[in-house]
């Protein structure tokens, strides 16, 4: 049978386990958000640099006082995406490092408790195994 002390240190391993796991759950959402900022930056990057190489021929002199402006106006805005995106990459980095720390942490608090859980099931086999044995003996002297 198992004792309360260990029944109690199973329990708070488990509590630890379960707090981590909401920690790097919500460490996964913030990552994965960052994440998609990122990539929906770089989608409307792509989409203005094909805009770009798409509309930037004229057809006649009347688009030509526009064109200009136009092409400028795109590389402004690629070069603000490109900006955000040059600040987002050290958070995103950031994010990443606290996930893998924060899944490190849940996997040691695993890890001890199945370790102490095989600890009592060996314990509670060998006190089967010697009340087997005591059994075993008292027939035997009989």
């Amino acid at each position: 049978m198992a004792t309360d002390a260990s029944r109690r240190r199973l329990r708070a391993l488990e509590v630890m386990e379960r707090l981590k796991r909401l920690d790097t759950e919500r460490e996964a959402r913030s990552t994965a958000q960052l994440r998609d900022r990122m990539n929906q930056l770089d989608s409307e990057k792509q989409s203005l640099l094909h805009r770009l190489s798409g509309e930037s021929r004229i057809e006649g002199l009347e688009g030509a006082p526009y064109l200009g402006r136009f092409i400028r106006s795109i590389r402004a805005e690629v070069d603000r995406i490109s900006h955000e995106s040059a600040r987002l990459a050290p958070d995103v980095a950031a994010a990443e490092e606290r996930l893998r720390a924060a899944l490190a942490e849940q996997k040691t608090y695993e890890i001890l408790r199945l370790k102490r859980l095989s600890e009592e099931r060996n314990a509670q086999k060998k006190r089967e195994a010697k009340d087997q044995d005591e059994l075993s003996l008292l027939r035997w002297k009989r």
